[in-house]
């Protein structure tokens, strides 16, 4: 029975409930070990880097086997905190050994998690984690670099630059063509010639291509293959998407759920609302009632300045509180 409801409920047909279960159970163990004391400011990077891109597979996991969408739109701020303590860690390294966290014409797959992440938190309404995610890169040669990147930055900051240089021409110039279309036709035409091709064109170039024939009962490598930006354009822009809405890489339940929250008039207050967070072994600041997702039906009422507890052992990643109300 448990099979026949994952089966239902999972979003891509190549993820087995076994070695989904596995890779989180193993995930979590990973990232439950305390870092050594003393560690040495390079290997910390290395730790919290891990651990940001194990957030990160852990949450295309859940999404690709079904997990609900309101809890995944809470657990993006695990995903975007855990990649800013290691971007804080890298801003302490010495001149030589810094990198930027994001290298995208390194490798197609960085660019495309940086897309991807982007792309989940606009369509799963989190527009107060837009600025913070374009921010991972800002001061490094690769901020305000790519056309595709900045035409969904500039969205909600319009100080963004404009850009038509593109990192990766081939997988995503139709994505440019879409913007640049004249009629609600011509831009459906486009997106969908994108979506059909996005997925073949990552043959040759990207390590995640062909990960599902590696899934074994004790690990799965692959986490999903999403064109999470297609889906993020077509809510922005507000395409008909029944052309491609059931190609296998077109994350539709994302754009339904974008769309099924009633706009704000001005985009930019999203941002300036953002929910009141905490994470966990931190101090509360403000005195309420606080919930999280770390803990099944967790919801505590703490007091000004008293220690949020932290969870461990849990498949959602870092703790994080967040306020209810008074």
């Amino acid at each position: 029975m448990e099979d026949v409801k994952f089966e239902k409920n999972r979003r891509q047909v190549y993820l087995d409930e076994e070695s989904y279960h596995n890779t989180i159970e193993q995930l979590v163990a990973e990232n439950a070990v305390p870092p050594p004391p003393d560690q040495a400011p390079l290997d910390k990077c290395m730790d919290l880097r891990l651990a940001a891109q194990q957030n990160w597979f852990m949450f295309q996991l859940h999404y690709t086997a079904g997990m609900s969408l309101s809890r995944l739109a809470d657990m993006m701020d695990d995903v975007v905190l855990s990649h800013e303590l290691w971007i804080v860690a890298l801003d302490d390294l010495d001149d030589d050994d810094y990198y930027a966290p994001f290298r995208m014409n390194d490798m197609i797959d960085t660019y495309v998690d940086y897309l991807n992440m982007l792309s989940a938190a606009i369509l799963l309404r989190r527009a107060d984690l837009v600025p913070r995610i374009c921010a991972f890169n800002e001061g490094t040669e690769f901020d305000g670099i790519d056309a595709v990147l900045e035409e969904l930055c500039k969205m909600f900051l319009p100080d963004r630059p404009w850009l038509d240089y593109l990192l990766w021409k081939k997988q995503y110039e139709k994505l440019l063509d879409v913007v640049d279309s004249d009629t609600p036709e011509e831009m459906a035409a486009e997106m969908q010639i994108h979506v059909k091709k996005w997925y073949p064109s990552m043959k040759g170039k990207a390590h995640f291509w062909g990960k599902h024939e590696e899934i074994e009962p004790e690990f799965t490598p692959y986490c999903g293959y999403w064109a999470m930006c297609a889906g993020a354009f077509t809510y922005l822009l507000d395409i008909d998407d029944t052309s491609y809405r059931n190609e296998t890489v077109y994350p539709k339940d994302l754009v339904d759920y974008a769309r099924s929250i009633p706009r704000d008039q001005d985009l930019h207050q999203a941002i300036s609302a953002r929910p009141l967070r905490v994470a966990g072994g931190e101090r509360c600041t403000k005195s309420g009632l606080w919930f999280t997702t770390a803990h099944t039906d967790r919801q505590t009422r703490f007091r000004d300045d008293e220690l949020m507890p932290n969870f461990q052992d849990t498949p959602y990643g870092p703790t994080i509180w967040q306020w209810g109300s008074d």
